[in-house]
């Protein structure tokens, strides 16, 4: 596991961090992308499993690591779509966390953007389950799916995560239709009272800039690469 800092943009220090699982084969090929990995184990039906071994590490780390001594609020940590369909997960996640004595308050949940707008029932029963727990959810990769805004509107989602395409478009288009579409979803978003991430921050400029949006915290290289 290996975890990147969020930076508070109102508190002005680390907030949370996003965990994000990592792959290396030390015998033959070296490191394995995500991008690789995560599809071919999704379609092997080994996604699940996966994602235990994923909170198990997190949860111990919580525990082990004590958030509050390392000023962090919260992990965030990816759930798939496969996973917020299976019945078992509000156990689980319950009984991972008994194991290790944190609150679910100390974990945020992200889920994609086009995962969030193909809720069915057991969706939105597991959903509405860890929410009533106290666990956080975020949307993460605003900005890359189909967006249906009319749906957006009724979901329990304490954070957008806007997706780093369309920061990177702000600032390297010379597209004014690209600026709007930043600043207009950044609006959009505070209109709704929800909070925003914007990853793939890079530079001192797009910090500056997107604090000035109000943006209240930032993600990316500028601020700290993953870390184990």
């Amino acid at each position: 596991m290996y975890y990147q800092p969020i930076y508070s943009s109102v508190q002005r220090e680390f907030h949370s961090a996003e965990a994000l699982v990592r792959l290396k084969d030390t015998s033959t090929i070296g490191f394995v992308s995500p991008e690789e990995f995560i599809p071919i184990a999704e379609r092997r039906g080994l996604i699940v499993d996966m994602s235990m071994i994923i909170f198990d590490q997190v949860c111990r780390f919580i525990q082990e690591d004590n958030l509050e001594k390392l000023g962090l609020q919260y992990i965030e940590v990816n759930l798939s779509a496969v996973h917020c369909m299976d019945n078992r997960l509000v156990p689980q996640l319950t009984s991972l966390m008994n194991k290790y004595g944190i609150r679910p308050n100390q974990l945020n949940l992200e889920i994609t953007e086009t995962t969030a707008l193909d809720v069915n029932k057991y969706v939105a029963g597991n959903l509405g389950k860890l929410i009533e727990m106290g666990c956080g959810f975020s949307m993460d990769d605003y900005g890359t799916g189909y967006s249906n805004l009319s749906q957006i509107v009724d979901m329990t989602f304490d954070i957008a995560k806007i997706d780093k395409s369309l920061v990177w478009g702000y600032f390297e288009s010379t597209s004014h239709k690209q600026k709007v579409l930043l600043s207009s979803t950044v609006e959009m978003f505070h209109r709704l009272e929800m909070q925003l991430v914007a990853e793939g921050v890079e530079t001192q400029e797009q910090a500056e800039v997107l604090e000035k949006m109000g943006v209240e915290y930032l993600q990316g290289y500028f601020y700290s690469k993953p870390i184990p």
